[in-house]
């Protein structure tokens, strides 16, 4: 066996995948559970030596995550502590609290033999660096235990031990105990070859401890797959396929693709795409060539799996939303058409690498991928264009009028096609204007654009309405009833923006003797067809301001002469 990786780290998230085999029930704790695997607590001493005992699960020790913990990030790198895979259950090996602790889980199993055997693992990794000496540092590390022989197999061996020149790690904008860095990794997936172990019994081990003097955290997660044995995806096709796309693990160099003795090279890169499907049982190798310092080559084999069930992946050419809310790429409505009974994960690349985390909430506009993957083991990955925008609306003030003229709210954009638009007094769009296209008065209003997909955008308009010109009042002080043809009826005019509600007119006695509504009826100096007597008379004018709504009240003397 040739050793694969290593790398300093602290935390560890696993998803091994391939054939389904009965002899490892439970081995990505599907159940919900640690059934089946082995669960111990203890401590880390002084010279970094760790001794651990076997114990039940450990609540904050060893600790199941559920799809209840979907949205859920890790404090310090920000991603998912639910394996975003697809599967429905991770575990926390450790935890953010110190004291020296440390943590192990194990599932022992027997390679099965006659077929090329490896495990896929995904991985990202958190880890505290108080820059102690390396022994002393918070430590993760996944050995394989071969029980058959009783030793412990050089290769695969991985020691993650707490540094600053982790390669492809960031480091977290969060400190940790007194300051100390905090480093993360984004995950990442790697393999352990165990074709030379078929038939065996043997031990995954996986530990987490603190630091040595007890200040500084180091924990994992894990999520290992239900299905190992084989270490490509995309392995098996079902009728009606017309290709097959086998992927590598992500996460390295080079990748180059051969028939099974090596005598044709078939392709290269992280994914080859065969059409049409290659026939039942075909066999294939590929060569992987790590980093430089971040392993060794390694060849891992698949083999090719004709089923006779059909296989549909069908996902929306493009879905549009709002910024708010984003898209729901896990709606059923989205892969409406599909097989049923298909595993989805979500992308942001077409090889299926990069995970893409919420994709119950994608916010940005652009092409994502949606890969599908039967019991059978049959897999697609197809595109979905996601497009998130608000309706355009681009407001200009009106020119400012002169009461009585009115304002058109409408007038004031130019409409887009597919966009409705409604029209409010408040910036929260939620008390309507009476009438948009005839305001009044001077203002600030709002203009909503709702698009055909639901989404809305509020833009203000300012409206100027300016006062009309004062209204006038207009009453002789004198009029002669004489039926001279001149200046014989009395009458109050208003003139402007005001309307006329009674004239009434008393003598010196304060009796009424004349009282109208109407802005055309005069009086003629008469009370009861009675002719009133040469003298001073007073009247008092009702009205009110049609621009202000106020109300207004004039009075004065009139002298009746003959």
């Amino acid at each position: 066996m040739k050793p694969f990786l290593k790398l300093l780290v602290v935390f560890l998230v696993m998803s091994i995948k391939a054939m389904a085999q009965s002899n490892t029930p439970n081995i990505g704790f599907e159940e919900g559970t640690f059934n089946h695997w082995e669960c111990y607590t203890g401590l880390v001493d002084s010279l970094g030596n760790v001794s651990v005992y076997p114990s039940s699960p450990t609540f904050d020790r060893q600790t199941i995550y559920g799809k209840e913990s979907t949205k859920v990030l890790d404090k310090y790198g920000l991603f998912p502590v639910l394996c975003p895979n697809g599967s429905n259950y991770s575990i926390q090996l450790g935890s953010k609290d110190t004291s020296r602790e440390a943590e192990r889980v194990t599932y022992t199993f027997t390679v099965p033999k006659g077929n090329a055997y490896s495990i896929i693992f995904n991985y990202a990794v958190v880890l505290e660096n108080p820059n102690h000496l390396s022994f002393q540092q918070p430590k993760f590390t996944a050995q394989v235990f071969d029980v058959t022989d009783n030793k412990y197999i050089d290769c695969p061996s991985f020691d993650f031990v707490a540094s600053s020149v982790l390669p492809g790690f960031k480091l977290s904008e969060v400190k940790g105990a007194r300051g100390a860095s905090i480093f993360y990794k984004d995950w990442s997936t790697a393999t352990i070859d165990l074709r030379g172990y078929l038939g065996k019994t043997i031990r995954l081990e996986f530990t987490a401890n603190d630091c040595t003097l007890g200040g500084h955290f180091g924990y994992a997660y894990l999520d290992l797959d239900e299905n190992v044995g084989s270490s490509i995806s995309g392995n098996a096709y079902c009728a009606g396929q017309k290709s097959i796309t086998l992927y590598a693990p992500n996460g390295f160099a080079a990748y180059d693709w051969y028939n099974a003795d090596f005598s044709k090279q078939i392709g290269t890169g992280q994914s080859i795409t065969i059409s049409p499907p290659p026939p039942d049982l075909t066999t294939y190798a590929i060569k992987i060539l790590p980093y430089p310092g971040l392993g060794c080559v390694d060849t891992v084999y698949t083999v090719i799996y004709k089923n006779d069930e059909s296989f549909k992946l069908n996902v929306l050419d493009t879905i549009y939303g709002c910024p708010a809310a984003g898209v729901d790429l896990t709606a059923a409505a989205v892969t409406a058409g599909s097989s049923p009974g298909m595993a989805l994960s979500y992308f942001t690349d077409s090889l299926a690498t990069s995970y893409l985390y919420n994709p119950n909430a994608v916010t940005t506009t652009g092409v994502y991928y949606i890969q599908g993957i039967n019991k059978e083991g049959c897999m697609n990955v197809l595109p979905v264009h996601v497009i998130v925008t608000l309706p355009d609306i681009n407001v200009t003030d009106p020119t400012p009028v002169i009461f009585p003229a009115t304002v058109d709210l409408s007038k004031t954009y130019a409409p887009q096609p597919d966009v409705t638009y409604s029209y409010y007094t408040n910036s929260e769009a939620t008390t309507p204007v009476a009438d948009y296209t005839a305001i009044q008065y001077s203002g600030k209003f709002y203009i909503k654009a709702t698009n055909s997909h639901g989404c809305t955008n509020v833009a203000p308009v300012n409206v100027v309405v300016n006062p009309p010109l004062p209204y006038t009042i207009v009453a002789p002080n004198v009029f002669t009833p004489n039926n001279d043809g001149v200046n014989d009826y009395f009458n109050v005019t208003i003139k402007g923006i005001a309307s006329f509600e009674s004239v009434k007119i008393y003598n010196r006695y304060g009796q009424l003797i004349f009282s109208t509504t109407s802005p055309t009826e005069y009086w003629d100096g008469t009370y009861n067809g009675r002719i009133m007597p040469v003298g001073t008379y007073y009247w008092v004018f009702d009205g009110r301001d049609d621009y202000y709504h106020t109300k207004i009240t004039r009075a004065a003397a009139i002298t009746l002469l003959r």
